[in-house]
């Protein structure tokens, strides 16, 4: 039970004297309508953000998906990547058997391909290891 103090008491006592019943219901009618208006606010604004949370989450999903993809693609690059090093190096057995002159400019062109290859296989990595990062198994 709640005790009032003697001022807020009499303070109470003397308005309710005072104001009429009528005056009295409306007051409280008004109390109740401005209470009902901020519950219908609150009602909306969590509709409105369950619905974001929902388009939140949908486009998390395809984004997710995406990266899977992505990364299912990326492999594919990195083993062709593989691929190309292995045909690389086969190639340089190849030029070691001509002659020194010839062999020497193809011999080049096929080390900086193969390290090009090389490169792009280990920023494609890179890209790998991100995406899992993320959680999403690739």
């Amino acid at each position: 039970m709640c005790v009032l103090g003697p001022r807020r008491f009499l303070y109470y006592k003397t308005v309710r004297l005072l104001l009429s019943e009528e005056s009295m219901l409306s007051r409280a009618q008004s109390k109740v309508q401005e209470l009902r208006k901020s519950i219908d606010q609150l009602k909306a604004e969590s509709e409105q953000l369950e619905r974001d949370a929902k388009i939140a989450e949908e486009i998390m999903i395809h984004g997710r998906t995406k990266l899977r993809q992505a990364g299912k693609q990326i492999q594919g690059a990195i083993r062709s990547s593989y691929k190309i090093e292995r045909q690389a190096r086969g190639l340089k057995d190849i030029i070691n058997e001509l002659p020194r002159r010839e062999a020497s400019h193809f011999k080049s062109q096929v080390s900086s391909l193969a390290s090009e290859a090389k490169r792009e296989k280990s920023v494609l990595s890179k890209v790998i290891s991100k995406i899992s990062n993320y959680g999403i198994s690739v």
